[in-house]
């Protein structure tokens, strides 16, 4: 609908067509769009901080304008570092005696980590449990796609069936009820729910659906804006509007709905449903002149871009192609190994989410309004060794949180800081503010009341009713262990505004979400000090350190071990038996959840 707003100013615009080239667009030659090749390990001359290839690449920018790595950080912040990242919870205490190579394999084979990066891959989808827009009705059966999210990163499976499934699951193993499962991906995103009377509103509200299905699934694998040359070639880069329109012909047929999925062997059959796609013959798909449902042109066929590199871009399908065939070549298409963007786009949203910024700093853009990697023959390698490694996600994070690059300390140096403020080149360990989500968990764990309950329907924070025929959500909060699981497994009706999260940037899952914003207001400290979680938490810790121990100097060491991993210092250690005395052991809790060493991880 949008695009077709701009009808006039398009009619009056001359638009460069895909193929030219200017000083402000890309063309074919755009370096995300040429083959994989593997570049050659960079000499260094710090050799001693080199502990994987992963350093060369980063130590040799440096190197070349006379700056190198920071000082490895201490093994304490390693262990807590790493296991926010990896797990999105503070570290057991028997984690801090462990090797980092140990303590990494723990992380990684704990079911803690499906959640964590589970987290990360439903921002990317826009997932949430409810339609959105004016009536925004609950969907009972969005939760199995979260659990399946989980389970594919717990059990490291490979990257290339990870997104076939979630792009054609239900058509390349239709008995597979987790295949089934894994096509929310396409759905799970705001739907307009009203019905509308005439046939004119009905074919806009589709074309508007269709564009976010096609700029969810370019921008989740390849990267590609593809949603941008609905009306016209793109205004950036090479891809033209008809092939906007093949690739829509491919998902032309995904409908959405609950769907009963078929027994598996070792269960009993009862009926289960799933919120999925719900496939049906897909109709002919023309390119529409600018973007009007009532101006269709030339019919196309499904297929993919012709810019991208090594790979080719026709299906070899009719226009009137059955829908399961259009789909699967799709799948196929996007998750080639001669795909060189499926890769490289992979890696580098690992790459953000490890080290705060990507290589490319926008992880869903890799054409021209995205802009060039930091250090491209890193990302090239990466990406080949990503694709090398059969697809584990796994390798792909063991690699780069035990290189030094990742475990540099993240103390400013001046001079460096003067150099490259950014820290672009990586210097540093940039320090991140914990998640909005992972605050709230961290919570729930220190003060003794984290439930690790896993799967199924998600706890409601909320009290839903309806008003002039339109959903209203409610914040609430609740008390009692099935309210204090991780926040993964809240359900995330798009209406319902959570007032902690919301404080500390949880994204609104009516739209993609691959890189969050951080901001610092007021609102962030005065909801750790007053909201009714944080002070309920804080009498809970409280509780937790007494029932340990009697003695007030023990409580206070223990208070220090369990949210920072240390113990206090002696300056903390008078300062803090002094506030205890005034203000009692729970109010010392909450202010232990405000501290900057609690909030942010170094």
């Amino acid at each position: 609908m949008k695009c077709l707003c701009l009808l006039l100013l398009q009619c009056m615009l001359i638009l460069p067509t895909a193929a030219e080239e200017t000083p402000t667009r890309a063309d074919g030659d755009w370096w995300s769009l040429q083959p994989l090749t593997l570049p050659d390990l960079p000499e260094v001359i710090h050799e001693e901080r080199v502990q994987n290839p992963i350093d060369r690449f980063i130590l040799a920018k440096l190197e070349a304008i006379g700056m190198t790595l920071s000082s490895k950080a201490d093994a304490r912040t390693l262990v807590r570092r790493l296991a926010f990242d990896l797990i999105g919870l503070p570290p057991d205490a028997p984690l801090y005696k462990e090797a980092i190579p140990n303590v990494i394999d723990s992380l990684l084979e704990s079911p803690r980590h499906g959640e964590r990066w589970a987290r990360h891959w439903l921002d990317v989808a826009r997932f949430g449990e409810s339609n959105g827009f004016e009536y925004d009705q609950l969907r009972d059966h969005a939760w199995p796609y979260r659990d399946w999210v989980i389970r594919a990163f717990n059990e490291d499976m490979p990257y290339d069936r990870f997104a076939r499934l979630q792009i054609a699951g239900d058509v390349l193993e239709p008995e597979n009820p987790d295949a089934i499962t894994a096509t929310s991906f396409l759905v799970c995103g705001a739907f307009d729910g009203l019905i509308p009377q005439g046939d004119k509103m009905r074919k806009i509200m589709r074309e508007d659906e269709m564009e976010d299905l096609v700029g969810t699934v370019s921008q989740s694998f390849l990267g590609l804006t593809m949603h941008c040359a609905r009306c016209h070639d793109h205004k950036f880069d090479p891809i033209q509007q008809r092939e906007y329109f093949s690739m829509a012909s491919a998902l032309a047929g995904v409908r959405r709905g609950d769907r009963e999925l078929p027994p598996r062997t070792d269960e009993p059959k009862d009926k289960r449903l799933v919120y999925a796609v719900k496939a049906v013959e897909a109709p002919v798909v023309y390119v529409l002149t600018r973007g009007s449902p009532f101006e269709p042109a030339e019919p196309v066929s499904a297929g993919g871009v012709q810019a991208l590199q090594g790979i080719n871009p026709e299906f070899g399908l009719a226009p009137d192609a059955p829908e399961a065939q259009r789909r699967q070549e799709l799948a196929a298409w996007i998750t080639h190994d001669d795909n060189p963007l499926f890769a490289r786009v992979m890696v580098n949203r690992l790459w953000h989410y490890h080290f705060g910024q990507g290589l490319v700093k926008t992880p869903n853009d890799f054409g021209f309004s995205g802009g060039k990697p930091s250090h491209p023959k890193l990302l090239e390698w990466l990406a080949v060794q990503f694709r090398d490694s059969g697809w584990s996600l796994k390798t792909m994070h063991r690699l780069m949180v035990s290189s030094a690059t990742y475990q540099q300390l993240s103390q400013m140096n001046k001079k460096a800081h003067d150099i490259d403020t950014d820290n672009v080149l990586a210097w540093r360990y940039r320090p991140t503010r914990l998640e909005a989500e992972v605050l709230r968990d961290s919570i729930l764990k220190v003060a003794g009341q984290l439930n690790p309950t896993m799967g199924g329907p998600g706890f409601r924070d909320f009290h839903m009713h309806k008003h002039k025929g339109s959903w209203v959500y409610d914040a609430i909060d609740p008390e009692g262990a099935a309210f204090n699981r991780r926040s993964i497994y809240r359900t995330w009706a798009r209406g319902s505004i959570h007032p902690l999260l919301s404080t500390f940037d949880c994204p609104d899952p009516s739209a993609t979400a691959p890189a969050r914003s951080v901001t610092t207001t007021p609102l962030g400290a005065l909801a750790l000090l007053n909201d009714s979680f944080v002070l309920r938490m804080a009498d809970h810790f409280a509780l937790r350190l007494k029932s340990e121990g009697n003695d007030a100097s023990k409580q206070i060491t223990q208070a220090y071990r369990h949210v920072y991993g240390r113990a206090p210092m002696p300056e903390e250690r008078t300062l803090t038996r002094s506030f205890i005395e005034k203000h009692g052991l729970a109010a010392f809790c909450r202010v232990l959840f405000n501290a900057n060493e609690f909030v942010h991880v170094h």
